[in-house]
């Protein structure tokens, strides 16, 4: 899975990349600052994508170092975080540039504005379709199930996802705004795209925070309680995808069974158990 994405977030940076320049260049050479904007734009994203294959790199780099007592899971949170950051201060930009737009209405150059739209429509298409999704279900024993999410797969999607939908959105209030004169339009539904990807970028945020900073999973921690362990002390994720478990008990049982079962509970990076 995780080479899988690292050669897709590859493949998405090269397309970004060329894009990027392609409308810088053409802008320069054609006056146009709609397309010169827009290939700075394009850069932005590039740079989010860049730290999301750099965090693979740092994974598979560090994955058997001793350095990291949990292992490397929390880069991928890390990397998650900060990327939700930037598409939260995105749709926040777009949120204050379309309410100016809105006071101080501008002339705008439609046929162009279109086609910048249009392109990057294009553009962030083929990288949805190259990206795909980047959660799995992950289905354990006694019929518990627990999605799993790459957070740094994630966040890079949404990125791609958010300039997608503000594509869409622009192409559709820039047609209405040039054949209806509905130019009130374009403002309005800049500000509502600014929205979602705010919301977008609070969820992830808010997941990927969980993780870093040890955040208790209560669901779990109530259904290991009932394995004979006397006391759960603490059940958080190291990772995506993985938990770590202190506990005590007072139990006759074997440690090692008592363990067996908790990791038929969920996908487990270390437990600790000590008899009291």
């Amino acid at each position: 899975m995780q080479v899988n994405s690292e050669k897709k977030t590859f493949l998405v940076i090269v397309l970004t990349l060329v894009t990027m320049a392609a409308e810088i260049i053409a802008g320069l050479l054609t006056h146009s600052m709609a397309l010169f904007a827009d290939g700075w734009h394009m850069g932005t994203h590039a740079l989010a994508l860049t730290l999301t294959f750099m965090t693979y790199v740092f994974i598979r780099k560090f994955a058997n170092s001793k350095t990291f007592a949990f292992g490397t899971g929390k880069f991928s949170a890390l990397s998650g975080f900060t990327s939700s950051l930037l598409l939260g201060l995105t749709g926040i930009f777009i949120i204050f540039e379309s309410a100016e737009r809105f006071i101080n209405p501008v002339k705008i150059s439609f046929n162009e504005a279109i086609i910048v739209a249009i392109i990057g429509l294009v553009v962030n298409s083929l990288c949805i379709l190259i990206m795909g999704t980047g959660s799995c279900e992950c289905h354990h024993h006694h019929h518990h199930s627990h999605k799993h999410e790459d957070y740094n797969f994630k966040a890079a999607y949404m990125h791609i996802l958010a300039d997608a939908m503000t594509s869409v959105f622009a192409i559709a209030a820039l047609f209405t705004a040039k054949y209806f004169g509905w130019t009130f339009l374009d403002p309005i539904v800049g500000a509502i795209g600014g929205i979602i990807i705010c919301i977008w970028a609070l969820d992830l945020i808010k997941n990927t925070s969980m993780i870093l900073l040890d955040s208790e999973v209560k669901e779990l921690k109530s259904e290991i309680a009932k394995l004979c362990v006397f006391d759960v002390l603490h059940v958080w994720k190291t990772s995506d995808n993985k938990i770590s478990v202190v506990a005590k008990t007072a139990c006759s049982v074997d440690i090692n069974e008592i363990k067996a079962k908790i990791s038929e509970l969920a996908n487990t990076d270390s437990i600790f158990i000590e008899r009291t």
